[in-house]
């Protein structure tokens, strides 16, 4: 009966996570947003006109490792399961805006080329809060010979940031940043990242043909990676580092 309860339980709140979610993605504000998104000359993210950009970088940290910063990257998390496809069309969408075309194969090879370049390779926002811890972590392990590292803050690249953004988003399924790549491979982001099979969602995504289904469906995943700190705390992403885990 526990057990039941418990199942019950569950399915209750993943129906209220995705009524409140799809309420969310329909809103007004997201399509305010999304529509800055499209007419901005660079990549941008949903806290851009919040107080919390303009907080120093210590507020910020202790912001993300805080309780409510941990509420806030498991509501993330959610709306990456649920809506996961409908954000990857967006942040398309918003590389393709002001008349542009956008050219999905050279995108992902500039991709390829770039998170080839080092051992490590974190795309970061400048003044968002996880980024800032990802990026205190990664130079714990940076030094310069075995352990290269380059961290990539999309505004700085303008236009081509949202262009990147997009080619991260077909190749892993995720939008939001950091997105941290090691070996070529994206682990996720600092508190997220892949399971080793496909989900029923995605599963459901490549066979339904309504459904957006990038063409390089999720195909620079490190399958199995939890996300950067977790991979930090367990001593994964050390091995990683060494070429130890495939």
């Amino acid at each position: 009966m526990l057990i039941l309860f418990g199942l019950s339980q569950s399915i209750n709140a993943w129906s209220v996570n995705k009524t409140l979610l799809n309420w969310f993605k329909n809103s007004d504000v997201v399509a305010e947003l999304h529509a800055k998104h499209v007419a901005s000359p660079e990549a941008r993210h949903m806290m851009k006109d919040t107080p919390l950009v303009t907080a120093s970088d210590e507020s910020k940290r202790e912001f993300a490792s805080g309780p409510i910063g941990d509420m806030v990257s498991k509501a993330m998390a959610a709306e990456q399961e649920l809506l996961g496809d409908w954000k990857v069309q967006k942040i398309v969408e918003a590389a393709a805006g002001d008349g542009r075309d956008f050219d999905e194969e050279a995108s992902h090879a500039a991709l390829l080329e770039l998170v080839q370049n080092s051992k490590i390779t974190l795309f970061s926002f400048v003044d968002c809060p996880w980024c800032l811890l990802a990026k205190d972590l990664l130079h714990k392990y940076y030094n310069g010979d075995d352990v290269t590292l380059q961290v990539i803050e999309l505004e700085e690249l303008g236009w081509r940031g949202k262009e990147v953004r997009a080619a991260i988003a077909l190749s892993t399924g995720r939008t939001s940043m950091p997105a941290c790549f090691v070996n070529g491979k994206s682990i996720g982001g600092f508190t997220d990242g892949f399971q080793r099979t496909l989900t029923d969602k995605e599963e459901e995504s490549i066979l339904n043909e309504d459904a957006f289904v990038p063409s390089s469906f999720r195909d620079l995943r490190h399958l199995g990676a939890g996300g950067l700190k977790a991979m930090h705390e367990s001593g994964e992403l050390q091995l990683l580092l060494l070429d130890k885990v495939q």
